[in-house]
């Protein structure tokens, strides 16, 4: 594990992202500042040659940003953000230490000035949802290419 500024990264490799044998994870602090880190660690893991870094990259943002403003990571915690690669997608998880308030959701107004983040990635991913393990919410969306 390698800590760098106050985000821990683990990187196991195997063949390339296009394997399934790539898994990175990144420890972001809970702050809106991490969303640009997240952003940066994508871009650098995938590469801008990869045929699905554009849309990796916005679920990415989305989906740390949704973890950031509504889980308690945003009230001094941390969150999660592991890339898994394969044939032919790329998984994004994101993990946070959930609210007692609400569980990611779709937002129903499409013409809202925020909340269109699930939105997003609904449209983005093959298919995404939602796990949780105890107080810990994994939100996840596997993207093809």
């Amino acid at each position: 594990m390698l800590a760098v500024s106050n985000h821990a990264v683990t990187i196991n490799e195997g063949d390339g992202m296009a394997g399934s044998s790539l898994v990175a994870t990144i420890n972001l602090i809970g702050a809106k500042t991490s969303v640009a880190r997240a952003r940066q660690f994508t871009l650098d893991l995938l590469g801008d040659g990869h045929p699905a870094v554009d849309e990796t990259v916005l679920a990415v943002s989305e989906l740390v940003t949704n973890s950031i403003v509504h889980s308690d990571s945003g009230r001094q915690g941390t969150v999660a953000l592991s890339i898994r690669g394969s044939d032919d997608s790329v998984r994004v998880e994101v993990t946070d230490a959930g609210s007692s308030c609400t569980a990611p959701y779709i937002r129903n107004d499409p013409d809202a000035e925020s909340g269109r983040g699930l939105r997003i990635v609904s449209a983005l991913a093959k298919e995404w949802g939602v796990t949780h393990r105890g107080t810990a919410v994994t939100t996840w969306c596997e993207l093809p290419f």
